[in-house]
Parts: structure tokens; C-alpha cells; sequence
């Protein structure tokens, strides 16, 4: 019991300490707005790409959860914590998001 309470005294402030830093990634000193601050020169992040049929078995995204979307309407899509919405609409898509996914729903037997 003694042992327990040792390492629970230990890692608590740890805990807490870690809790309040934000992190950085090539850099020695994070932005203090950012949780996390990523520097680079040479490239950028690389949201998760996926299908349209794999974004939608997610399985309770995350409200702001973001992915590229690779068919139907490729780019970027968001959760706004009711249903998938794109980023910027693809101008060269007459079909909307809803109508694709419904057809694809109906024509798959889902």
C-alpha cells in the first residue's frame, strides 16, 4: 500500500504537469495558443485520405474531425457533429454530397 501511494504522490504532478504544456514539433518553443505546433519549411500534415464509403463507417466521429475524402467529392470533409460536410464545394461536382451517398447506399444494399 505504501509502494502504491509512493508512485501515486509521483505521478500525479506529473500528470497535471503534462496536461498544461502544449507540444511542439521541430520547434524548441511551441506557440503558447497551440496545442500542438508543427514548423516546417519542407512539408505540411497529411490528413488521413480515405474512401467516402470509409468515412462513413467511423464509428462516432468526433465533432470537427477531419479527413480527405479520395472519391465522389474528393477533398477535404469535416464532422460538424451531425453529418460529414466538405470543406469547399467541388465546382466541377453537380451531385451533392447527400445525393452521392444516397445512391450509393441504395445501389450497395446498405
Amino acid at each position: 500500500m505504501n509502494k502504491l501511494l509512493t508512485f501515486l504522490v509521483f505521478l500525479l504532478p506529473l500528470s497535471l504537469f503534462a496536461q498544461l504544456n502544449n507540444v511542439g514539433i521541430n520547434t524548441a518553443t511551441p506557440d503558447s495558443s497551440a496545442v500542438l505546433d508543427i514548423k516546417s519549411t519542407e512539408g505540411g500534415i497529411l490528413i488521413p485520405r480515405m474512401t467516402l464509403f470509409q468515412r462513413d463507417v467511423i464509428k462516432n466521429p468526433a465533432t470537427g474531425l477531419m479527413v480527405y475524402q479520395t472519391d465522389f467529392n474528393p477533398g477535404f470533409h469535416y464532422y460538424n457533429g451531425t453529418r460529414w460536410t466538405p470543406v469547399a464545394k467541388n465546382n466541377n461536382s453537380s451531385a451533392t454530397v447527400d445525393e452521392v451517398q444516397t445512391l450509393i447506399y441504395t445501389t450497395s444494399g446498405f
